[in-house]
């Protein structure tokens, strides 16, 4: 079971694409990236991290505003209130600019009653996150911005949405690419006849577009970080034993928890701490080799086992004196050396291993050449959440027909009321279809 952010990915994100969703007029693009640079600052999430690294570049300061009241939900985003920033735009233009390898749109998709009064306030309430956590503080997501966010999911990146002062402004893509080994991995890990599956808190559209691109066929995404090691337990129970193979701190538990831990050597010390194996390059192959030197391990210690059961049941007898009618009589110097010769054979043996050559890369390669290939979305198997719904390929003609007549809503800029579903509870998403269901598979 792997991990997907900075385990199957290089766990070094990048924004892409920074699209605003308020007119220039009302929220200049500066002060949006200073507003959630200084929010996502405060944050020790990946994706934060990398929004915060970007805000920065692009306003050509290290030091941002204030945050306080700051909240991390897990699997979902972050609020805050971030005040003191008007500093960093005092002489910067309000012209349009875009960030370096990324576009910038700016768009009207809000209606006019979303505007904010012409005087702005000094400290600003900010939320970042994914659909459930806006949808959870009363936002709506029309459906030009579900199509714009659903555009870079289907490609592995992770949009993020923002919303300043009650209004939906900006949507953030971010990508993080896949290591150039990981494809190799899982394939040799199937090839030895080991199941490979993706665990992720991260949008199903994004784990499965990763998942396709190195070949899983089988993940479990919108996974919270305490629901993974009752995942892990799950499949313990189903009688699997599992491998867990992840680099954060969300991912220790589920590391103790499975029957063996392998932690990325790069990854945080509180999931070294829960390992079991702790792999110091950050190289999925190494994952390979550690299975390959356990099996070695294993089959040199039912060796020996097997070669002191042989060499008591022959010793024993010949010391006890079972063979002096026909003149066999073991010396008790010769039963000493034979003692330590048992002790000493079997060290030996097991110092063999110490010439074990891990496979190189290049063997790996000869052996899946012309036999790697891209999966189908539809080879994938997507899971959500801890209870693990699967998603069909449509739901049922009946659904549709109900969140039709369910939804109260009336469409708005193109949004049809089926993608107007109001949340059902906690966890709306896993347990109800939503207009995510009906629009992309």
């Amino acid at each position: 079971m792997f991990d997907k952010t900075g385990t199957i990915t290089n766990g070094i994100p990048r924004v892409t694409r920074v699209l605003v969703l308020w007119e220039i007029a009302r929220m200049p693009l500066r002060k949006i990236l200073a507003l959630v640079g200084t929010a996502e600052a405060s944050s020790e999430h990946p994706l934060g991290m990398a929004v915060t690294k970007h805000c920065k570049e692009e306003l050509g300061c290290d030091l941002l505003g204030y945050c306080r009241d700051f909240q991390a939900v897990p699997g979902c985003g972050i609020s805050c209130r971030v005040s003191n920033v008007e500093h960093l735009l005092q002489q910067q233009s309000e012209e349009r600019f875009l960030l370096p390898g990324a576009t910038t749109d700016e768009s009207s998709l809000l209606s006019a009653a979303e505007a904010t009064p012409a005087v702005e306030p000094m400290s600003y309430s900010v939320l970042i996150g994914n659909r459930e956590w806006m949808r959870r503080n009363g936002h709506h997501i029309g459906a030009d911005v579900d199509a714009a966010m659903s555009s870079h999911e289907t490609k592995g990146q992770t949009a993020i949405l923002v919303a300043i002062d009650g209004v939906l402004c900006a949507m953030l893509a971010i990508a993080d690419t896949v290591k150039p080994e990981s494809a190799l991995a899982v394939f040799t890990l199937n090839s030895m006849g080991i199941e490979v599956v993706m665990i992720t808190g991260d949008n199903r559209r994004t784990a499965k577009a990763i998942a396709a691109q190195v070949g899983i066929r089988k993940v479990f995404a919108e996974v919270l970080p305490s629901h993974k090691v009752a995942k892990v337990q799950e499949l313990q129970e189903q009688g699997w034993r599992v491998a867990m193979v992840g680099d954060g701190v969300n991912d220790s538990p589920a590391l103790a928890r499975a029957d063996v831990g392998i932690a990325i050597g790069t990854g945080t010390d509180v999931a070294i701490e829960a390992a079991d194996i702790v792999l110091i390059r950050n190289d999925l192959l190494d994952v390979v080799a550690s299975v390959e030197l356990s099996k070695k391990t294993v089959r040199r210690i039912r060796t020996n086992f097997v070669f002191a059961l042989i060499y008591n049941l022959v010793g024993i007898p010949i010391a006890a004196g079972v063979f002096m009618p026909v003149g066999l009589v073991l010396q008790p110097w010769m039963g000493s050396a034979a003692m330590a010769a048992s002790s000493v054979s079997v060290v030996l043996s097991s110092l063999m291993l110490r010439m074990y050559k891990k496979t190189s890369v290049e063997l790996y390669e000869a052996r899946a050449l012309g036999q790697m290939k891209s999966l189908r979305s539809s080879q994938i198997s997507t899971h959500l959440g801890l209870y693990g719904q699967r998603r069909s390929p449509a739901p049922p003609a009946g659904a549709r027909e109900q969140l039709s007549q369910s939804s109260g809503v009336p469409p708005s800029n193109g949004l049809s009321p089926i993608n107007s579903v109001p949340v059902q509870g906690r966890y709306s998403l896993l347990d109800h279809w939503t207009a995510e269901d009906l629009n992309v598979l």
